[in-house]
């Protein structure tokens, strides 16, 4: 039915990546429904710094994002560790870095197993995955890439001088080709894939059709009304109320949306009584937060004059501002070995088997993804990343305060097990091995160390790799699993203990996913979605 003043039939809060796809799934559904999507921040969706493949480092540190600083993390130095999301309509899928990246299949088909519900499998997912995609090559596996899609992807055509060496590079490490790591099987040399299209960002709310929708932004949600255990409609900041007659649905991120719950009541006794907040349901809201650990290794380039990476003069083909300055991303395995022993000192358990642990990406620039500055951003240097995928430290998102305008407490414990520590040492030791090879020697002088810091390379020990870790490490802003499902949603993310309440986003997803989280999110949120539809 049309909405009458503030009454719905489905309130959904949050206006990001997941928001605006159930809310655009569930009009194009059900059009009679009154469906109200509510985003703290505002509408940029055609804001050229936010359409734009190459600005967006820009935007770190501005009010279109929150800004989080962990607290003090002694394991890595006692750091505090940024992490950033998008807070305007599209959430972080208007301000990444763009990577379109499945993960493998052996994390979803696990999630499966855990909660129980095929759905989640790789399988299951996989007609969510196609349905989401606009797959650039029409030469590419309709049995894994969808070409009709609201998310056109992108690969290659830009041509960089580095481009065959860096290639070369990795695949001396006895790394194979992947033609397609997008189709459940990622590990090896791939091509980076990216959801640009002609020069343009893919964002949530201009790929999915908000029109019908009613679109509410600059509006901040205090907490989830409830009638008894019945999730009723929500409260805004400055007190006004809407009411939803069918659902509320919290699609608020994975650092914002265990805040709601608790500020509505739902989280652990101990957690709401400092903040003298009444309990409706008792589930471990914010827990088992999990991130992507990396961090970032600097290379001085021989004859930089020759516009071998951003910042120099020559380095200037007007196709390299339709995209990352990158071509490759690999994803590998840790040796089985190595993860046993991990196991051991954890005194946990290692399954051996198909995965992906960790990533290594080549950028031709400097990133603004480290604890210091590197090098200067003058084409004199490139930028290896290297990233955790499947880390077993579990961290934490707690209140501050009773009031939804202050951040909550994030402690994400970074590296805090051997298996952790393992991965990410195996990711730098497999960079170093490419970029001391053969198909470098032309082009990288060294390794330049952060400030103060030795130059290591492939054969330092684990104590030395384990220094620099300490120091360099960072996020790469893949958070997740602090609602998560079997926990404190079920398998149809309907939140445990109450009615006419869920959540989709990636504070559901219950273990890491071995990938930059936006293209999984999108086929989750159309999953969901659906079940959504299905019950309305």
């Amino acid at each position: 039915m049309a909405s009458s003043g503030n009454n719905f039939d489905y309130i959904i809060v949050g206006g990001g990546l997941s928001g605006c796809v159930v809310a655009a799934r569930l009009h194009q559904t059900h059009p009679s429904l009154s469906i109200a999507l509510l985003e703290a921040g505002p509408d940029k969706s055609h804001d050229p710094v936010i359409l734009s493949p190459i600005l967006y480092p820009t935007l770190h540190g501005t009010p279109l994002q929150y800004s989080y600083q962990s607290t003090s993390q002694p394991q890595i130095e006692g750091r505090s560790v940024p992490n950033w999301g998008g807070r305007l309509l599209s959430g972080s899928s208007a301000v990444n870095y763009g990577a379109w990246t499945r993960g493998h299949a052996a994390d979803f088909d696990q999630w499966s197993k855990e909660v129980g519900d095929p759905r989640w499998s790789y399988t299951g997912l996989l007609p969510y995955f196609k349905k989401s995609e606009h797959w650039h090559d029409d030469k590419g596996d309709a049995a894994q890439h969808g070409f009709s899609g609201p998310i056109h992807t992108s690969s290659g055509g830009r041509d960089y001088a580095l481009r065959e060496p860096v290639k070369q590079a990795l695949l001396s490490t006895g790394l194979q080709f992947n033609p397609d790591m997008n189709s459940g099987e990622p590990n090896g040399v791939a091509k980076l894939v990216e959801n640009w299209h002609q020069a343009s960002r893919q964002h949530a709310a201009i790929c999915y059709d908000l029109h019908g929708v009613h679109v509410k932004t600059d509006t901040v949600v205090q907490r989830i009304i409830f009638e008894g255990k019945k999730a009723i409609g929500v409260e805004l900041l400055d007190g006004e109320r809407l009411t939803a007659s069918k659902e509320v649905i919290i699609s608020c991120g994975a650092l914002r949306t265990p805040q709601l719950l608790m500020l509505s009541g739902i989280g652990t006794k101990s957690e709401l009584s400092n903040h003298n907040i009444q309990q409706v349901a008792e589930l471990p809201v914010g827990q088992y937060l999990h991130d992507h650990g990396s961090i970032n290794m600097v290379w001085k380039l021989k004859n930089p004059e020759k516009g071998y990476a951003f910042g120099s003069p020559s380095f200037n083909k007007p196709e390299y501002a339709n995209g990352n300055p990158m071509d490759w991303i690999v994803s590998a395995a840790v040796p089985d070995k190595d993860l046993y022993k991990a196991a051991s000192a954890d005194g946990t358990k290692f399954e051996p088997g198909p995965r992906t642990d960790f990533e290594v990406t080549v950028m031709y620039a400097i990133t603004a993804a480290a604890p210091v500055e590197m090098a200067p951003m003058d084409g004199t240097h490139i930028t290896t990343g290297i990233l955790c995928l499947s880390p077993t430290s579990r961290g934490t998102v707690t209140l501050a305060s009773d009031k939804a305008t202050d951040n909550a407490v994030v402690d994400p414990r970074y590296f805090t097990t051997e298996h952790d520590r393992a991965v990410i040492r195996a990711g730098m030791r497999l960079t170093m091995q490419a970029m001391e090879s053969a198909a470098m020697k032309e082009y990288i002088e060294g390794e330049t160390p952060p400030p103060g810091m030795p130059r290591i390379s492939s054969v330092s020990s684990d104590k030395e790799l384990d220094k620099r870790v300490e120091a360099m490490s960072w996020s790469w802003f893949h958070t997740a699993g602090t609602a998560s499902m079997g926990k404190v949603v079920d398998s149809k993310c309907r939140v445990y203990g109450v009615e006419g309440l869920r959540v989709v986003d990636t504070s559901i997803i219950p273990l890491s996913i071995t990938a930059h989280l936006q293209a999984p999110m999108y086929a989750i949120a159309e999953s969901a979605a659906e079940l959504i539809a299905q019950a309305a």
